[in-house]
């Protein structure tokens, strides 16, 4: 390559990272990506695991440029039981609230806590509030000890061959990314690093901190900082990228027409319904007694009930939407939103107005809470165990103790119906009157959103731009 040209590493590691970053016109990577075909000392170089290349390529050579290249990485993710047991060590290097109910409570009803360990939960407490507390073990210690214990370095031959100098990792959180910031660390390379999930960065340490650290809010800039060990200069606030399309004109779709996709009239209203698919198993119940409600106008005529499935991965959740949801699909007053959109950039862009044209957004601690905002649409959440008397650590009711979500109950913009005569009386009200609870959803778009100004991923491209130059 040509003297003085500066190459950029940019990971495409999951489903949420490709929303952030690749998906929507404008985003950072189409940003990157013209650059590249204008600017003759800029070379990118995006990094996706092997069995995903055919399937990501296209997106990422939108804008051919000799200077942008794809490079597919074969990774093994199998660990030996020492490096399994050194895991446990500095990941439990940090032990929040949202990690006391993954270790005590675990996720889903169905499945035990921490896969069946739950008896170790003393022991990441006592981790995290011994070795935790010291910041030699923690920002020392930690990776030194990575390096000796994970000899394997599966991105090696892609550092020979680009010698990149900067490395951008575009969901610090996936196990692609964590196996790419110690080869960067080895080699003195500057990393940039960001979370492609609102709920990871409280979970469980990592050993290794990016030299900075883009947080998509000063929430997230706050949590960086408190849980992981993160220097203030360190973390820069830059706003959610995929907010950018969200909010601008270009993104609008009118109201008639997607009503008529759903198969409704011009009149019609709709409660918008985001599933928690296996993690909140009695929704089911909830949605259930809700079309009771409507189908007897409780609300008054024309309202509907839109539920969309769950997006997560697994084939399991999947599965379970399918089984649950089979009888209601039938019911007049409600239409499922299948479409999955992580592929299919026009089924995204619909959900985006589905949102947009809401009456209330429904959903139990789902990221959906911060994007329904966006557009200042009334939040609902139902979290009980519907007609069921579940035990608090079966409960849906525990999730209230994540940290992360803990910003979003203070700055009352959401509210919560804790039986079914609460949630029909929350419905009622958001149905006669929308502008309730509107100074608590302005609170969480300030202080959980950042700035909606359209200038997020570029404020994130200058970040890069100012590293690699």
């Amino acid at each position: 390559m040509t003297e003085g040209v500066k190459t950029l590493f940019m990971t495409v590691p999951s489903a949420a990272a490709r929303r952030y970053l690749f998906q929507f016109p404008n985003c950072v990577s189409h940003q990157l990506q013209k650059l590249a075909q204008t600017r003759s000392d800029l070379r990118i170089v995006f990094l996706v695991v092997k069995k995903d290349y055919d399937r990501y390529k296209p997106f990422l050579t939108l804008f051919p440029s000799e200077r942008v290249t794809v490079e597919p990485i074969e990774i093994s993710y199998e660990r030996t039981l020492v490096q399994k047991l050194f895991r446990f060590f500095y990941s439990y290097l940090l032990y929040t609230n949202t990690t006391k109910i993954l270790a005590t409570m675990g996720m889903r009803p169905d499945e035990p806590p921490a896969g069946g360990n739950r008896f170790l939960a003393p022991v990441k407490w006592l981790l995290a509030n011994t070795f935790g507390r010291s910041i030699f073990i923690r920002k020392k210690l930690a990776p030194w000890l990575y390096f000796k214990i994970n000899p394997e370095r599966p991105f090696a031959e892609a550092f020979e061959k680009y010698q990149p100098d900067v490395v951008f990792l575009s969901s610090i959180y996936d196990r692609f990314d964590s196996r790419l910031i110690p080869e960067a660390k080895r080699r003195s390379v500057k990393t940039i690093a960001m979370q492609a999930s609102w709920d990871h960065i409280d979970k469980y340490y990592m050993p290794f901190q990016a030299d900075i650290f883009i947080a998509h809010s000063e929430q997230i800039r706050r949590a960086a900082i408190k849980f992981q060990s993160y220097k203030p200069e360190s973390a820069v606030v830059t706003g959610y990228p995929h907010f950018d399309y969200f909010t601008s004109s270009e993104s609008l779709v009118p109201r008639e027409k997607v009503l008529a996709e759903l198969g409704l009239s011009n009149d019609a209203r709709y409660i918008l319904y985001v599933s928690g698919s296996s993690y909140c198993p009695d929704e089911p119940d909830i949605i259930d007694t809700m079309l009771k409600w409507v189908s007897e106008n409780k609300f008054g005529e024309d309202i509907y009930i839109i539920l969309r499935p769950y997006l997560g991965s697994r084939s399991k959740d999947r599965d379970f939407d399918v089984w649950r949801y089979k009888e209601l699909k039938s019911h007049p007053r409600l239409r499922v939103f299948e479409k999955r959109g992580l592929e299919d950039f026009n089924d995204t862009a619909m959900f985006i107005n589905i949102m947009r044209h809401s009456s209330i957004v429904m959903s139990v601690y789902s990221t959906v809470v911060l994007e329904s905002v966006v557009f200042d649409r009334p939040l609902l959440t139902a979290p009980f165990d519907g007609y069921k008397k579940r035990p608090f650590y079966r409960s849906i009711k525990r999730f209230e103790g994540f940290e992360h979500f803990q910003d979003v109950i203070k700055s009352g913009g959401l509210r919560r119906a804790f039986n079914f005569g609460e949630l029909k009386e929350a419905i009622r009200a958001y149905l006669e009157n929308p502008q309730l609870d509107r100074e608590g959803r302005e609170r969480m778009r300030k202080e959980l959103c950042y700035k909606l100004d359209g200038r997020s991923s570029e404020r994130m491209v200058e970040v890069i731009l100012r590293e690699l130059f």
